[in-house]
């Protein structure tokens, strides 16, 4: 199967692969040896979509539930999962391709199925996207994404909910963006994406190894890292604040009537880039 071409600056894939490599060797006596990769191929990039989307609809995530129909919502608050997650998939795996396009990077852990063992079949166990400073300015594909991305979305939300979706989704790109430049952020910065975690893999610092490298990576190279955070209460503090990031404005998300979860407040985060100390 082909591999993926990545658009981002050779350096940076370049040190980021460095430092994954580096992590894994630190992971490699833990139980599982988890190990942490970019997703290299298209068949990577739909197992990472199937991760996030069973973590997304068993964790209930209002970002996600917001413009699903509102019988959706209550088969999937019923324990119902399973058409939810097959209408979900389809957008997340559309959405994840095409930000391939603009700096992209999916990136996935995996672990030994059976922790005892040192060898075996391994497990996908959470799966993020971020993006980088890109080495050809590009967009996602117009066709691309009135016909793929469009029709996904129209199979999981209907007309009227795909069109709040995206009005939504365009007032929080502009809050980010008005964010980076209050702040005097270049536009060459890392921006954090989804990051999922499957539920019955949660407390295992996977989150944590997914996400150290690129921390390593802003101050290796003194970048900033701007983020959004739809669930303050449960990672602010508790995930985000212990990484650097710190509460740099917000947004009143989704305030439609074609909200099936109510809107809800989206903080806005940055992480100031930390000098590495020469030797």
């Amino acid at each position: 199967m082909r591999a993926i071409r990545f658009n981002v600056e050779a350096g940076i894939l370049r040190d980021l692969e460095d430092l994954i490599a580096q992590q894994n060797a630190e992971s490699a006596a833990e139980p599982g040896r988890p190990r942490v990769r970019l997703a290299a191929t298209p068949q990577e990039i739909a197992q990472a979509a199937g991760v996030m989307t069973e973590a997304f609809v068993r964790n209930q995530d209002k970002a996600w539930l917001a413009w699903m129909q509102p019988e959706d919502v209550r088969r999937i608050r019923a324990g119902d999962v399973v058409q939810a997650e097959q209408k979900l998939c389809r957008v997340i795996h559309y959405l994840l391709q095409a930000a391939l396009r603009t700096g992209g990077v999916v990136v996935i852990e995996t672990a030994q199925e059976d922790e005892a063992s040192t060898d075996g079949p391994r497990a996908m166990r959470g799966a993020a996207l971020r993006t980088l400073p890109v080495a050809v300015a590009a967009r996602s594909g117009l066709m691309h994404e009135l016909f793929v991305g469009g029709h996904a979305a129209l199979r999981a939300y209907g007309l009227r909910r795909t069109l709040a979706a995206q009005k939504a989704s365009t007032a929080l790109k502009r809050a980010t963006e008005a964010m980076r430049v209050r702040e005097g952020v270049p536009e060459r910065c890392i921006l954090g994406g989804m990051v999922c975690v499957r539920p019955d893999h949660e407390q295992k610092r996977v989150a944590s190894r997914m996400s150290r490298p690129f921390q390593r990576l802003a101050d290796l190279h003194g970048l900033h890292y701007l983020l959004q955070s739809s669930n303050p209460d449960r990672n602010d503090s508790r995930v985000f604040k212990r990484f650097g990031f710190r509460h740099s404005g917000e947004l009143y998300y989704g305030a439609s009537k074609f909200n099936s979860v109510g809107p809800y407040l989206v903080k806005l985060m940055i992480r100031d880039p930390v000098p590495i100390p020469s030797r």
